[in-house]
């Protein structure tokens, strides 16, 4: 073989090589650091007087409500998206895989966070999904997101003071999320109490303004302890039309903060 060609062999082997590797990376990478990385690039870009993210969960089982609920969010340029849990129904690697097909395929350039449900696999979600507690913080808009795990219907005392640290800071535009919400005198089916005490109050001394909660398939709003309260989950589940106190439809909510005045609005998934 001729130098020159040689040479050129050599080369492409070593882009092929790179190329490999940056896949692999990739490829490992969970859900939440790719999120990660592409929030911190838009924080570069959005204004701190006026910006959008969007709240939505139990989207499994229904490709179909799942794919219309990521068109629509996207479609209010969200800084990010909250997703509240429940994917799928047992958490599997290849449930997983459709999952991030979906997110990657639906919406590439929006960063979307998952809060874990009690249908995912932990090991599963924490490889490939991303940590079961986390927290989204922006000094630039004043802006504080902390997710904790309640999974297993518990608030438990590790998850407690992950908030309360999380929440020592204050933030002017600080909101909190769990998959299941906790027992009040308007919730009561499916919910949880170990815990539930405590929690409201962390997040009335926490200066919360909205606490997101999934788990109960449809669109439902309470006020605990001064904090309001929403359950956001339908995103294509199988809707609850009997027995709970909220509407069944399929919907995400719009969070817009502008001026540091926070204002949601449910939104209806058409059907």
């Amino acid at each position: 073989m001729p130098k020159t060609d040689n040479k050129c062999y050599q080369i492409i082997l070593f882009i092929a090589a790179l190329f490999l590797i940056w896949t692999s990376n990739s490829q490992a990478a969970s859900l939440y650091e790719r999120s990660l990385e592409k929030l911190q690039a838009g924080l570069e870009h959005v204004s701190p007087s006026d910006f959008t993210f969007v709240v939505l969960g139990d989207s499994r089982g229904n490709d179909t409500i799942f794919k219309k609920a990521l068109a629509l969010a996207k479609s209010y340029q969200p800084l990010f998206i909250l997703h509240g849990g429940d994917y799928s129904d047992t958490g599997s690697d290849k449930e997983t895989d459709h999952f991030l097909s979906l997110v990657n395929n639906d919406i590439p350039d929006v960063p979307l966070f998952v809060v874990i449900g009690n249908h995912e696999n932990r090991k599963v979600f924490e490889k490939k999904v991303g940590p079961s507690n986390f927290s989204l913080d922006s000094d630039k808009l004043k802006l504080r997101v902390v997710a904790v795990d309640n999974a297993n219907y518990v608030l438990k005392t590790s998850e407690l003071s992950y908030l309360r640290n999380q929440l020592a800071t204050k933030r002017e535009n600080t909101f909190v999320a769990m998959h299941i919400p906790p027992k009040t005198q308007r919730w009561g089916l499916h919910t949880f109490s170990n815990g539930a005490t405590e929690l409201e109050n962390v997040l009335a001394e926490g200066g919360v303004k909205v606490a997101f909660y999934f788990h109960i398939h449809q669109y439902d709003r309470d006020v605990v302890k001064g904090v309001p309260s929403i359950i956001a989950a339908g995103a294509g589940a199988p809707l609850y039309s009997i027995g709970f106190s909220g509407e069944p439809v399929y919907h995400i909510v719009v969070v817009r903060v502008k001026n540091n005045t926070v204002t949601t609005e449910m939104v209806k998934v058409q059907e």
